[in-house]
Order: C-alpha cells, then structure tokens, then sequence
C-alpha cells in the first residue's frame, strides 16, 4: 500500500523537499527541547554552528523518527536513544537530507522513545539546518521531562571542542574523531545534572589566535562570544535566552602557544574586558566564574590567568601537567582519558563553590 505523501514548505531556492514517510513535525513545536544557542528566526528552520548543541524529544505513536538537516560542511551528530548511544550520523549535505536513526532499532508505536541528538563538531565543521522529524502521522510529541535546573556556560577553544579526542596519535583534526560528547566540559555537566552551553573553537584565543604572525588577532573568542552563529557577524545572540549559574572559561592556551606572545597587560586587559562584558548580559543573575589553565599550556600564561581570576573574584582552576604520554590524542590534545583527567580535577571545585551537592 502507498503511503501517502505530503510535502513541508522547506524552500531552499524555490525548491521543496518530499516529506516520504509520514508527517513533519517542525523545529518550532513546543515539546522539542533544546540546548545551545540556536537562531530560531525561521520556523521552519532552525540554524546552529556552536559545539554541543542538542535537541531532544519524546516521542509515542510511532515506528519511526527521522531527523530532516542540511549542514555546510562536515558535522557528526551522536544519537541518543533512551539513554542507549548509537551510531553517529554524517550530516554533510548542503540540502535537506533525511537521516534514518533508528534503522537498527525498530520502534514499536505503543512505547515511549527519549532521543537526543548531539551536535559533536564545532563551528569550523560547518553551521547546519534543522527541519523538524519526520514521524508516522499517529505519532505524539510529549512534554520533554526532568529538564535540568542547574546550567553552565563553558567558553574555550580546540580542548573545550574535544578536538582529536577519539584519534590515536600521530593524527590531525578529522571531524569523526572529535567528539563534545565525551569532552570534560560535557562528562562534568552530565555528573552535575547541569544544562550545558558550549562556546568554543579551536585555534581561537582571547588576544591572538593559534599560529598568526601578530600578537593580536581578529575573530578571536571574545569576538564570536556574542553571536548565535559565529560565522554570521551580524546574528547575535539573544542572552536573555539563557542563564547560567556557572560560567567556566578556559582560554590563553593559543595566544601563547606559539610566538609573538601578546605582552601580559595586553592579554590581561583584554581577558578582563571580556568577564565584564559577561557579567554585563547577566546582571539580573550574576554566575560564579571559574577560569581555567592548561593542560597544554603553563607559564607565563597560567600565571597570568590566575591573576585575572583574583582581579574579577573568579575560581582558579590549575590543570599544568596533569597529562601523561597515555591522554593524549591528534596534535597534542587530550583524548578521552585526558578529559576524564581535567573532569576529575574541575568537578569537585565548581560542585564544592557552586553548593550542588
């Protein structure tokens, strides 16, 4: 028997897509959950670029669920189902793709399915496009349930982003070996019950990026922080979307990774500038800040950023040479057990000064 085919005005250049399955359900219904920054100007389609970003759902009714994107470049998503993890999904297409989630798991319509998809590149993957899922026309989407009341904003570059956190040494950035999933940031708010926003590019620093000729730089971090896709300098982000109860900053490693090394007031001055601009977009609800150094980097920079943490009342969090030949994975970053070692050292620090026991 023919199923019937409706179509979903997702116009790309006057072009629609055929919705084959069932019915859409679009990236503005009320019961999809989602966590990161996200521009949802169109309702139609939602756009995001920034790590970590996830959107979530619960689901009955249905014998499917398949997720409808497009992205710019290279970007991997892992996919959650019922807290299962199962195998990741390349979204590279620059039009609208279906992508079958749950073709090795037949889901029967009379249960209740919890799926979570995770955005696991950063921003230099490429920014993707959210349609909606495709579900059999019975399907109902429930509330989202035990949304997390704590939250976190975790701002850093290429350690932040997991870069090479699944490679095996020697190895260079690959998009599938870079997985947020299983980076510090995200095992730390995992074991804090805690939301997670992610703003972090590698090779980004605060004064001067990875491998430029000059100690200054342009589109550093404190320069794409305001944006709801860092590659669109004119869409910013809106902060009353969010707020975070803990701000974790972990930057300076590219500005001194490599010479000219921008001189300490300048670097100080700048990082400072940037906390207070922060603090300025939270000012109903001051966060707690933390700042953290290494471990790919030690002094003069770790020096410097303990400086700049006593000057904006933030919590130092040291993390030089906490790595051994066994953590690391492509191009000197820390792989999976290197990030257990950076959770291990941080989450006691933010659980003692944030009191979430």
């Amino acid at each position: 028997m023919l199923k019937k085919i409706v179509f979903l005005n997702l116009v790309i250049l006057s072009l629609s897509v055929l919705c084959i399955n069932g019915v859409i359900i679009t990236p503005s219904h009320e019961n999809i959950y989602y966590t990161g920054r996200i521009d949802k100007s169109n309702l139609n389609k939602y756009a995001f670029a920034w790590s970590g970003v996830e959107i979530s759902i619960q689901v009955t009714g249905t014998s499917f669920i398949t997720p409808v994107m497009q992205s710019s470049g290279p970007n991997y998503f892992n996919v959650l189902i019922d807290s299962v993890l199962f195998p990741m999904i390349n979204v590279s297409s620059d039009t609208p793709q279906y992508y079958n989630i749950t073709d090795i798991l037949v889901l029967n319509p009379q249960d209740t399915y919890n799926i979570i998809l995770t955005k696991r590149t950063e921003p230099m993957a490429g920014t993707v496009i959210f349609y909606g899922f495709d579900v059999d026309h019975d399907a109902t989407i429930l509330p989202y349930p035990n949304i997390p009341t704590r939250t976190i904003e975790l701002i850093g570059d290429s350690i932040t982003c997991g870069y090479g956190d699944l490679g095996v040494p020697p190895c260079n950035w690959v998009p599938p070996a870079e997985d947020i999933y299983m980076s510090y940031g995200s095992l730390i708010a995992r074991e804090l019950d805690a939301k997670l926003y992610l703003e972090a590019w590698s090779g980004k620093g605060v004064v001067r990026n990875y491998g430029t000729p000059n100690i200054t730089s342009n589109e550093t971090i404190p320069m794409l922080y305001p944006l709801t896709i860092p590659t669109e300098s004119s869409d910013y982000w809106d902060f009353q979307e969010y707020s975070p109860d803990a701000v974790v900053i972990n930057l300076g490693t590219n500005d001194y990774d490599s010479e000219p090394h921008p001189p300490k007031h300048l670097f100080e001055k700048v990082f400072i500038d940037f906390i207070n601009f922060i603090k300025t977009k939270y000012s109903d609800r001051p966060p707690t800040f933390f700042l953290i150094c290494g471990p790919m980097i030690s002094d003069p920079c770790c020096t410097y950023v303990e400086n700049i943490a006593k000057q904006v009342d933030a919590i130092y969090i040291d993390m030089q040479g906490i790595l051994n030949t066994h953590d690391y994975g492509c191009n000197g970053h820390p792989n999976l057990s290197g990030h257990a070692k950076m959770a291990i050292i941080a989450l006691p620090i933010i659980q003692k000064n944030m009191g979430w026991v």
